[in-house]
């Protein structure tokens, strides 16, 4: 019997632990596919930026979050993507850019609540 009063405590103070925001989708951008010249027809149709679009405006206070590999080129590359992404519809202050990433990929994920 006492084991059985001790799980659900124990369930209850892991689910305290949990992070404030959790991953609700994610996506991967490949260095090649943005290799290719970029226009606004471009970026509107490369994947999966505009299910990455879609799906973040479905939500209401989620954040984008732009992971990259570090560097000067990561941090270039997803900067001229978040520029991208504000041209799409997404506020400037709804995107994180966050080091961290795999090299030639930016990790695009979208988070509920506030921020990472």
């Amino acid at each position: 019997m006492k084991r059985m009063r001790i799980f659900p405590r124990m369930i209850f103070m892991a689910a305290l632990s949990l992070p404030a925001t959790a991953v609700a989708e994610s996506w991967t951008l490949e260095a090649g596919s943005w290799a290719r010249p970029r226009d606004g027809r471009a970026v509107v149709t490369m994947a999966p930026l505009p299910t990455v679009v879609r799906s973040w405006s479905r939500r209401g206070d989620a954040q984008l979050v732009v992971r990259y590999a570090g560097g000067e080129d990561g941090e270039l590359w997803a900067t001229e993507l978040g520029d991208w992404l504000v041209a799409l519809g997404v506020p400037g202050s709804a995107i994180t850019l966050t080091p961290g990433g795999r090299p030639e990929h930016l990790e695009l994920e979208i988070t509920e609540g506030s921020g990472t």
